[in-house]
């Protein structure tokens, strides 16, 4: 007979204090998963086990959750009522979420990111010759001079044209904030601000519509299957969540791989001598220190998992950091290594339906930037100290890596 979630007396979560760093977190979910899977906190429950983990986010009874961080944060009757809480193939389920990843699965294929390739390589290497001339040392602001190329690709994929590149890096700034205690004093700005992208995207799907490309955009119009075919709010969706999923994460986690192999010599040297573990070192990065912390899922119908029933309504947490360095699943798991064999089965892109849609093209953009920089860097090392963000951000990462490169 299972026990009812809520009967159990679980471990709960400690106390980090106001901003706690990410390792901190990490050996807080260590010390609750050698006394449970399941522990409690304040909105629900929090799952810290690798295995747990990976069989629940693919239980088809727990639905997406993130549309409701914003309603934890800030409440009712706010700026938030105003605004349509559908956002597409990344909120929807069941036959619908079948549907939408069914059309638009070709579109994000690590062949389709393939493509994007030599853009992001050219981007990169005239970032390093900006910032770093040949035959010297230079000293510089690594996350500052890369901050652009998350949004250049995305809009190289859609087909924007460069002058439009900071007002989408404006959108994505403000589409982070949803997921950050910052709503509380911008969610006017946040809702006026997306009415505003609204806005130019159902612009651009209309020109595309009268004049197709080979941009993403122009794909997604022409995709049909049986007949089904994308409509303009599905396409907005799409493209607004290549902006939310797609940016700062990708630019945390261009961070994070720098900060560690700058401090870890060797194992730059030895991604200088093989060139092919650079895919292995992204994927291994993304294990030890991801940007997104923490997924969180709605019980929808009622399940049981482990002897626990689980209601509707229920609020389900997964520390997919906790996960990553699960010593069930990874040997030394609080080692990092640019040679690890199994780095790929970390859950950084989450498991089950929603899976990270766009992961191949997030990949291909770390793989090829950290590549070029291996290439072209003899040395690197830190320049100061590492600056975080806040560790209670939803996506996290350096605020400023000040990175000394030495150049032939």
């Amino acid at each position: 007979m299972a026990t009812p979630a809520e009967e159990l007396d679980l471990p709960t979560r400690s106390d980090l204090g106001e901003n706690p760093s990410r390792e901190e977190f990490v050996d807080e979910a260590r010390r609750q998963r050698e006394q449970n899977w399941l522990i409690r906190t304040e909105y629900g429950f929090h799952v810290v086990s690798y295995e747990d983990t990976v069989e629940l986010l693919r239980d088809r009874n727990l639905h997406q959750a993130s549309q409701l961080v914003a309603r934890m944060i800030v409440g009712t009757g706010t700026a938030l009522d105003q605004m349509d809480e559908n956002n597409g193939i990344l909120s929807a389920e069941g036959e619908d979420h079948t549907r939408l990843r069914r059309l638009v699965a070709q579109a994000f294929s690590p062949k389709a990111a393939d493509v994007l390739r030599p853009f992001m390589r050219t981007y990169v290497q005239t970032v390093i010759d900006q910032s770093t001339p040949s035959g010297c040392t230079s000293e510089f602001e690594f996350q500052a001079a890369f901050r652009e190329y998350p949004i250049a690709v995305i809009c190289e994929l859609i087909g924007v044209e460069q002058k439009d590149w900071d007002l989408f890096s404006h959108w994505a700034e403000l589409l982070f904030i949803r997921w950050s205690p910052l709503i509380i004093r911008r969610e006017q700005e946040y809702v006026d601000g997306m009415a505003d992208f609204r806005a130019y995207c159902e612009n651009l799907i209309n020109q595309r519509r009268e004049n197709l490309g080979d941009d993403l955009v122009s794909q997604l119009i022409v995709v049909e299957e049986e007949g089904d075919r994308l409509s303009t709010d599905e396409l907005i969706s799409l493209v607004q969540g290549m902006i939310a999923a797609g940016t700062d994460t990708t630019r945390n986690q261009l961070g994070n791989v720098m900060h560690l192999l700058a401090t870890r010599p060797d194992q730059w040297q030895q991604l200088r001598d093989d060139l092919s573990l650079i895919t292995t070192a992204v994927e291994e990065s993304l294990r030890f220190q991801n940007p997104i912390g923490t997924v969180i899922r709605l019980v929808a119908t009622s399940f049981e998992h482990r002897d626990v029933l689980f209601s509707p309504g229920q609020l389900i947490s997964f520390s997919l950091s906790s996960a990553n360095r699960d010593e069930l699943k990874f040997d030394e798991p609080d080692v990092f290594s640019v040679a690890r064999s199994e780095a790929r089965g970390h859950l950084s892109f989450s498991s089950g339906i929603h899976h990270c849609l766009g992961a191949a093209l997030a990949r291909a953009e770390l793989q090829e930037a950290l590549r070029v920089c291996v290439e072209a860097w003899t040395t690197v090392e830190l320049g100061a100290e590492t600056q975080w963000k806040h560790g209670r951000l939803a996506i996290w990462g350096p605020a400023s890596v000040s990175l000394r490169a030495t150049r032939d």
